[in-house]
Formats: C-alpha cells, structure tokens, sequence
C-alpha cells in the first residue's frame, strides 16, 4: 500500500500545521507493514522569514519519505502565500502522478491544499482523507469584510463552494474543534460522519520541571509564543494592556507573522518600552522561557470565525502548569472553562477584563491532579493513534 500526505509545513518548520503532521505521519507509520509506504509532499521550511532551517530534498527514513519542494518567499501577505502555494501545488501535482499511491491524506489550514489533495484524488481515481484544520472560506471573508464588502462576499461564495465539493467527494474528514461541523451543517453539509481528533500535548511538554521565576527586582514577566498574524489581533489588546500594568510587567512575545510590523508599530506610536519581540526558536529553547515567566498569553481577534477554532497553544500552555490568560469566546472559551479552570478568561480585545484576568492569575491556585487528568486525556501521541486507526478503517 501506497499513502501519499500532503502538508505545506512539515518540520523543521516550526508551526502548528508542522507538528500535527509529523505526529499523525509517526502514528500511520507505526501501523503500516514493511513493504508499504509513506509519502509526505511538502515544502523546505518558509513559516517565518527569520527562521528557515536547511533540510534535505529528498529524507527517507524506514517506510516514510520526505519530498520537499523550495518555494517563493513570503511575508505572510496574501498575494506572496498564493503565489507560493501554487508553486507547491503544481511540484506537488507532478510528482503525485509519479507516486501512483493508492489513498490521498490533505491537511486544510490552507484549504488548497485540500483542494490539491482532491483533484490529485479524482484524477488519480483514488480516495482521499481530509484533515479540516480552519474553515478558509469564513476566515478570509472575515478577514476581508472590513476592507471590501464586495471582496469578502467574493473569496466566501468562491471558497464555500470549493470547500463543498471537497468535503463531500472526501471518503472522510476530521475537525481540530467541534465548532466547525455546526458551519458547514448550515450550508447543507451532511457532517454526522466526521471525526474529531483534536491537537494535543506533545511529549516534549509532559513533566517538565517548574522553575519558580525569582526576579531580584520582583518583575512579572508575562509570555505569548506564537504566530503573531491578524487571527491573534495582539496589536489590538497588547500595547494597551502593557502601557496600563506598567514597569512591574515585562511582556514577552516571541514569534513572527504577518500582522508582526502591526504590533511592532502600535507598540512604538504608543510609548509602550515593556514589550520585548523575539523572533521564533526551536522547542528546546522556548522551554527555557517558558521556565522563567510567570504567566501565559493567548489571545484570538474578535471576529465569528475565531468564535468556532480550538487553538493548538492552549494545549501546550496547560501541560507548563502555569497561570494562563486567554482572550477569547465562543467554543474556545467553553473549552478553556470545561478543561482549565484555573485559566484566566477575558473577552478578546476587551483592555479592562485583560488587565484585570493578569490580577486574578496572579493569585490563582493551580492543581497539579487536573492538569495531569488534561495531559492524559490529550495526549497528542494517544489522540494520533486513534487518528490514525480511524483512516485505515476507512481504508
């Protein structure tokens, strides 16, 4: 048997996208035979434009090989990621061809790259699997809908229908958060197959050692790590926040993205000197961090799309076992209620309820017992496993 799996971000890429793949792919491996085959189509590390770790071409490594295709470089614009996805799109296409495979898995942030996994699947008249891991068509819609009323009506009737036809030729498809299947229920999808595996903690995270942040001045250093684009809308509630807690409060961001010079620039024009940007660095050193803050950040923008997303940092976040604030509503914010009730929770962009959910973190009383029952209950190894064995059921 012959699996072929496409991914725009594969590791060393540092993203989100990249992690999930690399577990799911170890999980399929684990369950293959010998003389069967793994192919994963994907890029040399592009996710941020300060941190591009070499990689080789071509990576074979027991029954998985690696096919990596150099694309443009992008700053996370629309025009540059278009042009570099269809540089991918059409390597990708060639060599798929080639491959022959006999089953097709697509991962669906960027939603073409399920779209190249289906039409790669008709013309190849074999099936595919679709790992659903953003709703495109509403996320571009509402992110264009204060700029263009015309071009948000546009991108979501071109995408919804996209989406349509790829998900219902799909012998399968998974969702990352059960908000997404209410969406495409109302547009006549019939969903009650789907799956929901959502992301999980990574093994690199399971019983770090906690170290107290001793600062001889008594500075509370509060920490965001992640992709800094206009999904998490950090300009709109960061600068103000820091300028409001003032000289006892060092912010920490470390990360990069498209709305980066945004946040960059709100901080400058508003005097604000307790933020400090990093750019992203690898998962060794970011524990480091991690070990010396005092609190964690999160933060998605206020638009209907985010009211429906599971972001993949708040799994992380909990298995640090460290006070957490999190901007955030809708399915979210339920989760974060259900699963961490130590979390910290305001209203995304709300400055007042932010400060105020950093005053009550501080003093929160973390249980060490629920913490653990979370790591094993999203154990992103287990969670893959089980993943995994649903696609070769339907197989």
């Amino acid at each position: 048997m012959k699996i072929v799996f496409f991914t725009f971000y594969y590791p060393p890429d540092l993203c989100a996208g990249s992690f999930r793949a690399i577990a799911l792919v170890q999980s399929l491996s684990k369950k293959m035979k010998e003389n069967d085959e793994l192919h994963i189509i994907t890029t040399h590390p592009n996710r941020y434009e300060n941190h591009r770790e070499k990689a080789d071409n071509i990576q074979k490594n027991g029954n998985i090989t690696v096919h990596r295709f150099s694309v443009p470089s992008h700053k996370s614009e629309m025009f540059s990621q278009a042009r570099s996805f269809a540089s991918y799109a059409l390597a990708s296409y060639k060599l798929v061809n080639t491959l022959n495979p006999d089953f097709l898995i697509g991962t669906t942030s960027r939603l073409m790259t399920g779209v190249l996994t289906g039409i790669s699947g008709r013309k190849l008249k074999c099936k595919y699997f679709i790992d659903l891991r953003d709703i495109f068509s509403e996320t571009i819609s509402d992110l264009f809908s204060q700029k263009s009323k015309l071009l948000s009506f546009v991108f979501k009737k071109t995408f919804s229908l996209l989406e349509l036809w790829l998900f219902r030729k799909a012998v399968g498809v998974n969702v990352v958060s059960e908000g997404f299947p209410e969406y495409f229920q109302t547009k006549g999808l019939d969903t009650s197959n789907w799956s929901f595996f959502p992301n999980g903690v990574d093994k690199e995270f399971v019983n770090l050692p906690i170290i107290e942040n001793k600062s001889s001045k008594n500075i509370k250093t509060i920490m965001y790590a992640g992709n800094i684009g206009s999904g998490q809308g950090l300009e709109m509630v960061l600068p103000a926040v820091a300028k409001r807690m003032g000289s006892d409060y060092h912010f920490l961001v470390i990360g990069g993205g498209g709305a980066s010079s945004n946040l960059i620039s709100t901080i400058k024009n508003n005097n604000v000197n307790n933020i400090e940007i990093l750019p992203p660095v690898k998962r060794d050193k970011l524990i480091e961090y991690y070990a010396n803050v005092d609190i964690l950040f999160l933060h998605l923008n206020n638009i209907p799309t985010f009211r429906r997303v599971l972001p993949s940092k708040i799994f992380e976040y909990v298995a640090i076992r460290k006070p957490i604030v999190a901007g955030l509503t809708g399915y979210s914010a339920k989760f974060m209620i259900d699963n961490v009730p130590y979390a910290s929770i305001f209203d995304s962009g709300d400055i007042d309820g932010c400060v105020n959910a950093i005053l009550k973190a501080e003093n929160e009383d973390i249980k060490d017992k629920s913490i653990d029952i979370f790591v094993e209950k999203y154990s992103r190894e287990k969670i893959m496993n089980s993943m995994a064995e649903h696609i070769f059921l339907l197989l």
